[in-house]
């Protein structure tokens, strides 16, 4: 019974993240201002290595990778088998100098094993709340682990980009929201966020330098109200009616009209660091 129930959780945790590339590839704009700015402040050059945690769908590492070119690597690191595989199928495509990283959350040292001193930037985008889970009770415990991580694979000089929501942002409160399968399908979302005064100390007390952080208002842009609930609805992978799951996040985010587009409220912090 225990073996039946993992497999169906399985199968529902890989249909969530199926409708969260799908969302993103189907509107890749939306979430272009956070992109953005990550990619500014990692300012990627020819010939770097650099390590992205959190592939998602790609939205980031092929830009990255263009930007460092056949001279340089970006290795994309994920828990998920099929987010590894979509970027997988499309860089045979695109012949882009990607390597991927299949890793189990609950590895201790998934990076530093083979990659001590190896990697000119480490940058996750939207990723690192995952490491921990307030419902088993992980506290920092996960983050501060990868980001210990982060530190032993970065060369001296290297460079940390982080961008997560922060809490006490409307993107916490939002999140929050959500914790419940009827908007997040299957498992919520059981993740608690650093405030950026906490995250300052724990980067600086494993070693890091230079540390600037600041959140940022980065609203989600929509070509329609139509385009907000659909992108909402199924990038949460939601089991209620789009209106409903939406009605969530115009509570918390608000929508605007702002010039000739949409706006869902966004924030994220962004931190730089270095070795």
């Amino acid at each position: 019974m225990l073996r039946l129930i993992r497999k169906l959780l399985m199968r529902d945790i890989s249909k969530r993240w199926e409708n969260y590339r799908r969302a993103n590839q189907d509107r890749p704009s939306v979430r272009e201002n956070e992109r953005r700015r990550v990619f500014e402040l990692v300012n990627p050059q020819p010939g770097q290595r650099i390590l992205e945690v959190g592939t998602g769908n790609g939205f980031l590492t092929f830009p990255l990778a263009e930007a460092v070119g056949h001279t340089g690597q970006v290795t994309t690191a994920d828990v998920t088998e099929e987010n590894i595989d979509d970027v997988e199928r499309s860089n045979a495509i695109r012949k882009l100098n990607i390597t991927t990283l299949l890793f189990d959350e609950n590895d201790e040292a998934p990076f530093s094993k083979k990659h001590a001193d190896f990697f000119d930037a480490v940058v996750s985008l939207a990723t690192l709340h995952h490491f921990d889970n307030r419902a088993k009770g992980t506290g920092e415990r996960g983050r501060r682990r990868v980001l210990t991580e982060f530190h032993q694979v970065l060369k001296p000089d290297g460079k940390l980009i982080l961008a997560d929501p922060a809490d006490d942002t409307i993107t916490q409160k939002y999140f929050d929201r959500i914790d419940n399968p009827k908007y997040c399908f299957p498992e919520g979302h059981p993740h608690d966020f650093f405030r950026v005064e906490r995250l300052r100390e724990v980067v600086k007390e494993l070693g890091f330098r230079d540390i600037a952080a600041e959140v940022r208002h980065v609203p989600w842009k929509f070509d329609s109200e139509k385009a907000a609930k659909d992108f909402v609805h199924t990038i949460h992978n939601a089991q209620c009616g789009e209106e409903e799951s939406f009605a969530v996040a115009q509570e918390v985010l608000g929508l605007k009209k702002a010039n000739r587009h949409y706006e869902l409220g966004w924030e994220l912090f962004f931190l730089t660091a270095h070795k």
